[in-house]
């Protein structure tokens, strides 16, 4: 019983070190981008920042309070009189033509409260709201922009994985027909120029697998840097759920949009904001003073209360100008706005051709690998009866690889395609992973 609690700990150890090793799926891949990619995280931060900037202009509408203590000496007859009053230490014997240097220690607490601002601490307040939202939208954005290239990282690694499979069954394959060559050579079938070439063939199909296990390796490291993983066993599993292709091609629900609209609701509250210097301004103060004087021994309490005006007549045609500035940039959010959605009209369609053109590459490619592969075994069988030269048997070798690396690659296209139209229409990933709202 006491070896029990080791065993335990052991198992616990085997399954965290299985887990650490189990490969990725692409429902994982995209739940852990969201929340460790430093895009994602850094566009989180933002939105932390915005809401801080909406709180920093909601705490306008709110008292301030403020505390102010000062220590003075001096022998000027004005400020010698009134710290003497201040300090309710005044009597009958002080000579106002000598009068003596005397100390005060001041301790203030004020507050203001801003009773009307021309409306700038509300265009304040609804600026500041619409840039929370604006960040809120654009964090969307770089969700679903995240969210795409996952998915395309994860199809190029399972599209390099074909390439390397393609190029082995091509070493594979020239193997065996140089082993074949060897014995037509020694029959003396086959001429030694030929059974060169098939082996110069061999070596650039090593070569190629080379290629394609570096491309395979680039594409795993992607795919890493989009998780904001650093160092660990990593590895991905052999295929990837396929999204349904939508339908339609409504865009307007695109948060990069919805982001451009926030913003150009904040360029119209600075507008209000920069018109609010023509306006006066009010605002109620209230004081307590507290003053001591160690040379006079006195100190005593004052009050002071008020409502303060303000009314700039003449600001240099400062407001003039804030304003001018504010409709430009109310001019040019609208105008980007209007280029944005251009933009991702243009996307929606390019997606939609895209698309259209991989699955008809698709339909094509996988009728020439089947001929291909026909070929290959029809060249192959000859080329081994002494039918066929080594020119021809190259040939159907070389056609036969290049035809599954394009299907390969029209595959990983097709899918690649969906996820573009899916993310030009803010559609999620995969029907189960959450909208980027």
């Amino acid at each position: 019983m006491k070896k029990l609690p080791g065993f335990l700990a052991l198992s616990l150890l085997c399954s965290l070190a299985a887990g650490a090793a189990e490969p990725w799926t692409l429902e994982r891949a995209l739940d852990y981008a969201l929340s460790h990619n430093p895009d994602a995280r850094i566009a989180q931060q933002r939105i932390m920042a915005a809401q801080a900037g909406l709180e920093q202009a909601d705490s306008a509408f709110w008292p301030h309070l403020q505390f102010q203590s000062s220590y003075t000496r001096t022998d000027n007859p004005m400020m010698v009189f009134g710290s003497i009053l201040n300090q309710r230490a005044y009597n009958s014997s002080l000579n106002f033509n000598n009068v003596p240097d005397v100390d005060d220690l001041n301790v203030r607490g004020l507050v203001t409260v801003p009773l009307y601002a021309g409306g700038k601490i509300m265009a304040g307040r609804e600026a500041a709201k619409a840039n929370t939202e604006a960040a809120k939208q654009t964090s969307a954005a770089v969700r679903n922009e995240l969210g795409f290239e996952v998915v395309r990282a994860f199809q190029t690694i399972l599209k390099t994985r074909q390439f390397i499979n393609a190029t082995e069954a091509a070493v594979t394959a020239f193997e065996g027909n140089q082993a074949a060559a060897k014995k037509r050579l020694d029959g003396g079938t086959l001429l030694k120029s030929d059974e060169l070439d098939i082996e110069v063939r061999l070596t650039q199909a090593r070569e190629d697998l080379v290629r394609a296990r570096n491309a395979n390796t680039l594409a795993i490291l992607t795919l890493r840097n989009l998780l904001g993983i650093e160092s660990e066993d990593f590895s991905v599993v052999e295929v990837a759920p396929v999204a349904p292709v939508p339908i339609g091609g409504d865009f307007s629900h695109r948060p990069e949009l919805a982001a451009a609209s926030e913003r150009e609701r904040a360029a119209r509250a600075e507008i209000k904001g920069a018109k609010s210097g023509y306006q006066p301004r009010v605002s109620a103060f209230g004081s307590l003073d507290h003053d001591y004087g160690w040379v006079t021994g006195g100190d005593g309490n004052s009050y002071s209360a008020g409502v303060m005006l303000q009314w700039d007549l003449w600001d240099g045609f400062s407001s003039r100008a804030k304003t001018r500035e504010a409709k430009a940039n109310l001019e040019s959010a609208s105008e980007e706005k209007r280029k944005l959605r251009l933009a991702l009209n243009f996307e929606v369609e390019q997606a939609r051709l895209n698309l259209q053109a991989a699955n008809e590459r698709l339909a094509v490619t996988e009728k020439s690998v089947e001929q291909a592969e026909e070929s290959a075994k029809l060249t192959r069988a000859r080329f081994e009866q002494g039918l066929a030269i080594s020119t021809q048997l190259i040939d159907a070798e070389s056609a036969l690889v290049a035809a599954r690396v394009r299907r390969a690659e029209s595959e990983s296209d097709q899918r690649i395609a969906v996820a573009a139209l899916r993310k030009a229409l803010a559609l999620p990933q995969l029907d189960a992973q959450p909208t980027a709202k």
